[in-house]
């Protein structure tokens, strides 16, 4: 059986990498007059990372709660690994609802291109930035405190 230590650092680096390609998208179709909305490829692409991102990170929790327990189990200190948990269950929300709100005016044809655009695309920065202090939280766990990282060697 595969170690859970081995198979989360995995399932974390793709939603980072997606999801942060979807925000860097959404500036550059925005950047270029298009609407957000439309079905052409960098919008279609920027909403295929934007889901994807989202659903792997929540898969990348689910994981992340088992690697939780079995770092407590072995005695690492509780508040880091929770402020982790928390900033990543706030950052998936974020990205959920901004994939509910990007779903919902593509199917009622909203077009989201200049201002109105721009004000659609920021809860996408907004996730950006909570991902990226998730993702330093997260680091910290693994190469300050060392968390499941024996685990996976041994």
């Amino acid at each position: 059986m595969i170690s859970i230590a081995l198979v989360h650092p995995m399932l974390v680096h793709f939603p980072i990498v997606l999801l942060i390609t979807a925000c860097a998208m959404d500036i550059i179709v925005l950047s270029i007059k298009k609407d957000l909305t439309s079905r052409q490829c960098l919008s279609m692409i920027a909403l295929s990372a934007l889901l994807l991102g989202t659903l792997l990170a929540g898969l990348a929790a689910i994981f992340g709660d088992i690697a939780l327990d079995k770092a407590i189990s072995l005695g690492f200190p509780r508040g880091p690994l929770e402020t982790h948990e928390t900033l990543a269950l706030i950052t998936i929300a974020v990205f959920s609802v901004h994939c509910l709100l990007r779903l919902l005016a593509l199917w009622r044809r909203i077009p989201l291109r200049g201002y109105i655009g721009w004000i659609s695309a920021i809860p996408g920065m907004v996730g950006v930035v909570l991902l990226i202090f998730t993702a330093y939280y997260g680091g910290e766990l693994v190469y300050h405190f060392g968390v499941n990282v024996a685990a996976a060697l041994h």
